[in-house]
């Protein structure tokens, strides 16, 4: 048998990293050689200097070393420039925001069995993420007390939910089931909502800057040379917030070809003195925005409601009718963002956002189950209801 001369990979392996390690203990026996030799290179510890002195500079390492002295203090880590305060800022940011349908438990649709059981409920409408926007701009002014205006846009939030019979079951709840023959004796059932919420506010805005990075500060995140400066801002003005709310009923009878609908419109504006205030937190590349703004509102509420009937289309079994209510409501909007500092003037944003309105009318709870054919039976309006939005935001900031 002919022996094989090459040499087996482990110990090929072996052999390089002894090698490698040979070369490395070498070369850092050199540097230090090197070090010893030169009566430059600074102590590894510095201490503060004394009261009233100042430190002996050829303690202080080079911008390459781990040492620097500012105002008298040595300390590790390279200097970075003074912090800047900017003036004024832009926020754009795309949000994508889902509802919470708090409205009282109740039926849509109902089965017309004995007794009737509830085929489709309120609690089982779940809303989709809805694409908006906001826009925010501000100017602090030269003496820290400034203005800001903003915009927040949220539209198309859908609700769909469907229940089927094939024995032709379906109908509306109450007395509406059995008096309107445009809504009974269904074999599908159906429920869809939309909704719109647009928002605009103007604030007088008294800012406050705390100088950024000092070694000689009481607060442990100051000393922290990358450290870049904390933001504080209390923030009073006006709000409106527009909130639209269409729920629409249909019931599909045996052979048709489209539903029989019962719409109700709601609309409620909200116009609300606000306070609130906002901290921001900046290092060398990220910073840690947040605020909460609480506005108590008067609000203006309007309803529509209409029926559809496919086999009497001019002849609906309730005529249109339209009321309007006055009352109080409350707007709350809170946001927590993280951003990454692409310079002095730019950042990306992604954070996340809670929008709550309460003393609004929405759909579900305009409907009206009675038998009455008087259009005057829709004139009531519900406006004790609250909704709850919650989602992200991603954006770009500028601030110069």
């Amino acid at each position: 048998m002919r022996t094989s001369d090459r040499v087996p990979r482990g110990a090929l392996l072996r052999r390089g990293v002894h090698w490698m390690c040979l070369a490395l203990a070498m070369q850092m026996a050199g540097t230090f050689a090197a070090d010893v030799s030169d009566p430059s290179i600074a102590t590894s510890v510095i201490e503060a200097a004394p009261a009233g002195e100042s430190a002996d500079p050829a303690m202080l390492a080079t911008p390459t070393g781990g040492f620097e002295e500012y105002d008298g203090i040595a300390f590790a880590g390279p200097i970075v420039g003074p912090a800047t305060d900017p003036q004024r800022y832009l926020v754009f940011d795309v949000l994508g925001m889902q509802r919470n349908y708090a409205v009282p438990d109740g039926p849509l649709v109902v089965e017309n069995v004995t007794p009737q059981f509830p085929a489709l409920q309120t609690n089982m409408l779940q809303s989709t993420m809805a694409p908006g926007v906001r826009l925010l701009y501000g100017d602090y002014g030269c003496d820290g007390v400034g203005w800001e205006t903003g915009y927040l846009g949220l539209w198309n939030m859908y609700a769909r939910e469907r229940v089927e019979s094939p024995s032709g079951l379906l109908q509306a709840p109450g007395q509406l089931g059995f008096a309107s023959p445009a809504m009974r004796n269904g074999v599908q059932g159906d429920f869809t909502g939309v909704t719109s919420l647009q928002s605009a506010d103007v604030n007088a805005v008294v800012h406050w800057f705390d100088g950024g990075w000092d070694p000689r500060s009481p607060r442990p995140s100051q000393r922290v040379n990358w450290y870049d400066g904390g933001h504080l801002d209390w923030i009073a003005g006006f709000r409106w917030a527009g909130l639209d709310d269409v729920g629409i009923l249909g019931i599909t009878p045996a052979g048709g070809t489209a539903p029989n609908t019962y719409t109700a419109h709601a609309t409620s504006n909200l116009f609300a003195g606000q306070v609130g205030a906002r901290g921001r937190m900046e290092f060398q590349e990220w910073a840690l925005e947040s605020w909460i703004k609480v506005g108590l509102a008067g609000t203006s509420i309007s309803q529509t409601q209409s029926f559809q009937d496919q086999l009497a289309p001019l002849d609906p079994f309730r005529p249109t009718g339209s009321s309007w209510k006055g009352g109080v409501g409350l707007i709350a909007d809170a946001n927590l963002s993280a951003v990454w500092r692409m310079d002095e003037t730019w950042g990306l944003r992604l954070g996340y956002n809670l929008i709550w309105l309460t003393g609004v009318a929405l759909a579900p709870n305009q409907f009206n189950w009675s038998s009455s054919t008087n259009p005057a039976s829709t004139l009531g309006i519900d406006n004790r209801s609250s909704m709850l939005l919650s989602g992200v935001n991603v954006g770009l900031e500028a601030r110069w």
